[in-house]
């Protein structure tokens, strides 16, 4: 399953604009690391998963998010 679009959903609802993809840098568009926890945070709680605080730092991309999702919904 993919999930991007439920990704891309959430950062439109914290207010990201543009052409978003599997390849945005999440960076690039402006969010933090504060930004990219809050939005985990909604993520885990809608896919019933728990993103281990060592996986953060490896999530650059949508398409890393996406992935990471798809590895802990197994």
């Amino acid at each position: 399953m993919d999930y991007t679009d439920q990704i891309i959903k959430e950062l439109k609802k914290q207010g990201v604009k543009g052409n978003l993809t599997s390849n945005t840098n999440l960076k690039e568009v402006g969010l933090d690391s504060l930004d990219l926890m809050d939005m985990v945070v909604k993520l885990e709680d809608k896919f019933n998963i728990m993103v281990p605080d060592e996986e953060l730092e490896n999530i650059k991309t949508i398409g890393d998010l996406d992935k990471l999702i798809i590895k802990l919904k197994g």
